[in-house]
């Protein structure tokens, strides 16, 4: 019964990437940039005050928002497919318990064969199978997002101060 709940498992994931891989793609695409460029704009806002000297607290505010929100997209986006990648490797756990009990040849011989099944399947869910959708992802969200940030942001300054220095 544990091997048909685990096969039904992987192939509702792989449905589901076959089905919604390119939707994945694109939202992990949308939210990528968006967790660029909501914060870029921030810290201009905070680095180049308008005109008036004064930074501009309400959109600021609002900024902060669409941040959070932005990054908590990305969270409830990546969770649910990365513990149901868990609670599917967890199977093969539960098998090598099991061996280690005492039970008739026919069951062990079952269950051996079983976890050599496993080894060789995985319930992943993936972005097109361009990457998989697990929580490593969202630290390589950040690294991307810091990186691509800070670059910004020279460029920004860089252009700032030429213009500066031509005046």
């Amino acid at each position: 019964m544990l091997s048909d709940l685990h096969w039904m498992l992987c192939g509702a994931v792989q449905t589901t990437n076959a089905i919604f891989g390119g939707q994945l793609l694109a939202a992990m695409l949308c939210i990528f940039v968006h967790i660029i460029i909501t914060p870029y704009f921030f810290f201009l806002d905070i680095l180049y005050p308008s005109s008036t000297g004064f930074l501009n607290v309400s959109y600021l505010a609002v900024q902060s928002l669409w941040i959070v929100t932005h990054i908590m997209e990305l969270v409830l986006l990546v969770l649910p497919c990365a513990a149901t990648t868990h609670q599917a490797n967890k199977t093969s756990t539960i098998i090598c318990k099991l061996l280690n009990k005492e039970m008739s040849s026919e069951t062990r011989k079952q269950l051996e064969t079983f976890v050599i099944q496993l080894i060789h399947h995985n319930a992943e869910f993936s972005a097109c199978g361009l990457f998989r959708l697990n929580l490593p992802v969202i630290t390589s969200v950040a690294g991307a997002v810091t990186t691509y940030l800070v670059i910004l942001i020279q460029f920004q300054n860089s252009d700032t101060t030429t213009l500066l220095g031509n005046t």
